[in-house]
């Protein structure tokens, strides 16, 4: 991968590569991307954990809320999983849809979506006995969706980015070079793109000597290809971020782009290339920005932890006399304590709902769908 990248910077004009290149080259290349690689990347045996690695409530839980809607004639049965991983989402899913509601799966259309060859194997067999799922590339890839809804699960915090720092007064964007050893080092350039500067004056950032902010000008085209693909429905975003105002806290003030390798933060991005994830935390602010002047409505928006407990994940506790830590009921009643405990994993994600072309009616009917009460 060294090669790789140093070989994109000896062929630019300028003898250097922005991060968003050098993002993509890491996580995306087509043989040795992060993304595209033929290994283990999530749980036990890789560099991160997500919130489907907990068991299978959390992909129970949305297939609740999405069948409801379905009863309450608000979407029609129509899912499209942007970034679908080792496919463990999708089968407690559709698992549940079949298990529960029969007539929902029957009519049920699951649609995958990921740039990697080798995760769209890996949900090729966790996802066998679903004969309702196809799988895709790319968005574009899609014929429109009528009424239905998209989901993702840290998409957006995969994208590349453009990094800027404030310094000598102004804003410069911090790119990559080499030096006379070959090795990759950071350098500071005038900013070309005037998208950089409308994003920095439309977020509001004045600038602090060594601030870092990562500008996330790919979310902008990835979003207009979901809206697009999209005629009616939901867009249901899980990722974790800040909004303006947490941006503002001292500790972030170098920004948020790092690095996972075997379960260990990596500040210094410019090592293990290829062989480690890197990520960076989203602006929802920008996200939510982007709907608006797309003529979505950002209905719902709050933390993993509390959608959740919106959606009615205690419905799914299960009672029980067993002693034993080992049995499948602690086991399961554990997973679900895992989800909502204050601080836990569910606390650094949060959950946004945009909605597109639904009547003041449907809009009524969603606030209800958001709140489960009865049990499973």
């Amino acid at each position: 991968m060294k090669h790789i990248i140093l070989n994109a910077i000896q062929n630019s004009e300028e003898n250097y590569i922005t991060y968003e290149e050098f993002i993509s080259l890491c996580l995306y290349h087509s043989d040795k991307g992060y993304y595209q690689k033929s290994h283990t990347k999530i749980g036990r045996k890789g560099d991160f954990y997500t919130t489907s690695s907990v068991g299978t409530v959390y992909g129970e839980v949305i297939a609740s809320v999405f069948c409801r809607m379905i009863k309450n004639e608000v979407i029609d049965p129509t899912f499209v999983e942007v970034g679908a991983g080792n496919g463990r989402f999708a089968n407690s899913f559709l698992a549940y849809c079949q298990k529960n509601e029969p007539e929902i799966y029957a009519d049920l259309e699951y649609k995958i979506v990921d740039e990697s060859k080798y995760h769209r194997t890996l949900q090729k067999q966790i996802l066998a006995q679903h004969t309702n799922v196809s799988y895709y590339a790319n968005i574009s890839d899609l014929s429109k969706i009528q009424n239905g809804m998209i989901f993702s699960n840290e998409l957006f915090d995969a994208l590349p980015v453009r990094v800027v720092e404030f310094c000598q007064d102004k804003w410069q964007e911090v790119v990559i070079t080499y030096n006379e050893s070959y090795e990759l080092i950071e350098k500071f350039i005038e900013i070309e793109n005037d998208l950089m500067f409308d994003f920095l004056k439309q977020q509001h950032f004045s600038g602090k000597h060594g601030q870092r902010v990562e500008i996330p000008l790919a979310m902008g085209s990835v979003f207009k290809g979901l809206i697009e693909i999209l005629d009616h429905g939901i867009i249901m975003t899980v990722d974790y971020g800040f909004t303006r105002e947490e941006w503002n806290a001292p500790h972030r003030v170098k920004g948020s782009l790092r690095g996972y390798y075997q379960h260990e933060m990596k500040t210094n991005v410019l090592e293990f290339l290829g062989d480690m994830d890197l990520t960076t935390h989203i602006h929802w602010d920008e996200l939510r920005r982007l709907a608006e002047i797309n003529h979505l409505e950002n209905f719902y928006y709050h933390s993993q932890r509390q959608a959740l407990l919106d959606f009615g994940i205690l419905n799914w506790l299960v009672q029980h006399a067993a002693m034993n830590p080992f049995s499948d009921e602690y086991k399961h009643n554990r997973a679900i304590q895992s989800l909502i405990m204050p601080g836990g994993i569910s606390d650094s994600f949060q959950m946004l709902l945009q909605i597109k072309g639904f009547s003041e009616t449907n809009k009524l009917k969603m606030k209800e769908c958001l709140t489960i009460n009865e049990y499973k």
